[in-house]
């Protein structure tokens, strides 16, 4: 192996996609191609082999510049190695293969922090960087922040968190303020979005209407999980409908959420059912209540088969509208592949974040001032 150099990476990345035979080239229609540049950051040696499988059935989706950075499983190994690898779209034209490839550093504990300068240097230039970290969310760590400080977008998985609650908190009230140039994306508000979809449609057109007539939400999810999913949905209908929460700051999901909307008090409750499978943050229902001249209930809701959803209206107790949607289950990959579709920046997500925060406690910002202590 070559020593660790951006030059050495960049010879061997190139090597790869080298034959002996130059009208073997030209017949393999071989074609370098980088949509964008993805940084990952594994914060321990097991979850850098996680890692690295969603990273590599992510390229099948967008060709790119992957580099993953973990940890070395042994003190006796090198400070920093490097391995480089590439990957053939499986979808491409096999005369004009796209091809992009992935670089690995393996560096030790009291090094690994402070690789952010290196791992720049082997970015593909004028493309945009995105930067994922997947595990929970750090009080303070040097590789994060000059990442956050300087790239397009930083990823985080909310499901990761160890202490979601208070996580989310801080990322509401900081992030914003000390990363005002870097959108921030979590893959929780992805894995959310097709529920956010069929609510919005069950209120199109002439049933819009009902949505200031909102008195009661009920989102159902797996017991024995904090239900941040859950929660971000009651945060994006309320920062969509101008709800505003006068109550007193939550440390927890356990109380009811009230909000105060256009014709009075709205009570969102959070409720955990028995889970069928190990995936218990995930939602199964929501059901949304109506007053006024025409009662109504509207539901999104998970059938027997966990991979088809009911989505139904009832105006004043008459079946209005029904339909069953299939929902297959989302990996890491997937929810990633969705995310990089769009790079701008989303409103309704930064709304909606900003709505979590003005319900949940409110971070020592003292702390917060005192991170790089």
């Amino acid at each position: 192996m070559n020593a660790p150099s951006a030059q050495n990476i960049e010879s061997d990345l190139t090597g790869l996609w080298t034959t002996t035979n130059e009208s073997q080239t030209q017949l393999s229609g071989i074609r370098r191609i980088y949509t964008t540049n993805l940084v990952a950051y594994a914060s321990d040696h097991e979850d850098g082999y996680r890692v690295e499988g969603i990273l590599g059935d992510l390229m099948q989706y967008h060709p790119g510049r992957y580099i993953l950075v973990r940890p070395a499983a042994d003190a006796a190994e090198a400070s920093l190695r490097y391995y480089v690898s590439g990957r053939c779209l499986s979808w491409a034209d096999p005369e004009k293969r796209v091809c992009c490839d992935m670089v690995k550093l393996v560096a030790q504990k009291e090094i690994i922090e402070n690789l952010y300068g290196f791992t720049f240097s082997i970015l593909v230039p004028d493309l945009p960087v995105e930067f994922w970290w997947p595990g929970d969310m750090p009080y303070y760590n040097s590789f994060f922040e000059h990442m956050a400080e300087q790239l397009s977008r930083v990823w985080v998985d909310s499901s990761k968190f160890k202490d979601p609650v208070q996580s989310v908190a801080r990322l509401s009230a900081f992030w914003h303020k000390r990363y005002p140039k870097t959108n921030l994306a979590d893959m929780n508000w992805i894995r959310i979005q097709r529920w956010r979809s069929l609510i919005a449609e069950l209120f199109d057109g002439d049933w819009s209407k009902y949505l200031k007539e909102i008195k009661q939400v009920t989102i159902e999810y797996g017991e024995g999980s904090t239900p941040l999913r859950s929660f971000y949905l009651a945060s994006w209908l309320a920062a969509q409908l101008g709800w505003r929460h006068h109550r007193p700051r939550q440390a927890d999901l356990n109380e009811p959420l009230i909000f105060e909307g256009p014709k009075g008090q709205v009570e969102v409750i959070l409720k955990p059912i028995p889970s069928p499978d190990d995936r218990a943050d995930r939602i199964f229902a929501v059901g949304i209540i109506t007053e006024g001249e025409h009662p109504a209930i509207f539901t999104v809701a998970r059938d027997e088969d966990p991979h088809q959803v009911i989505v139904r209206s009832e105006i004043n107790h008459k079946l209005a509208f029904s339909r069953v949607v299939t929902f297959e289950h989302l990996h890491s990959d997937d929810v990633l592949a969705i995310g990089l579709k769009h790079f701008e920046a989303d409103p309704v997500w930064k709304k909606t974040l900003q709505m979590a925060g003005s319900i949940l406690v409110h971070p020592d910002m003292s702390l917060e001032e005192k991170r790089k202590v």
